[in-house]
């Protein structure tokens, strides 16, 4: 079974995607802001990670830069989920070294296709 990371501050987003991940089939791991996802991806070694980017303590533009810097996390398929859909986000996002980017609100089919692409690439 595939493990997805939720780096997530808003409870009610999180626990959705979590309900999401979980009815697909995934192990699906949470953490509520950026510096717990990234002790969280570095001791649980998941498959993907979906992180939102305004959160407290680390925002997720850090924690992909320090996993992305990391000897082992740098390989983990990193997916931004963010409400952040001006155009100058969306470019920061792109030219991030992210996987993919993802404006809130989000199509659920969508969403799975991307998480299921993106693990089907590192496979």
């Amino acid at each position: 079974m595939k493990k997805i990371l939720i780096i997530e501050d808003n409870d009610d987003i999180r626990e959705n995607l979590e309900e999401i991940f979980s009815l697909s089939n995934y192990n699906v791991i949470t953490a509520e802001n950026g510096s717990i996802g990234i002790k969280k991806a570095l001791s649980e070694s998941p498959n993907i990670i979906l992180c939102d980017i305004a959160m407290p303590v680390k925002n997720g533009y850090e924690v992909l830069e320090s996993l992305k810097n990391h000897n082992t996390a740098h390989q983990i398929p990193f997916v931004f989920l963010t409400a952040s859909a001006q155009e100058k986000d969306i470019a920061m996002g792109k030219d991030s070294k992210a996987d993919y980017y993802l404006t809130k609100p989000f199509d659920t089919s969508d969403l799975l296709n991307i998480i299921k692409k993106l693990l089907k690439e590192t496979a």
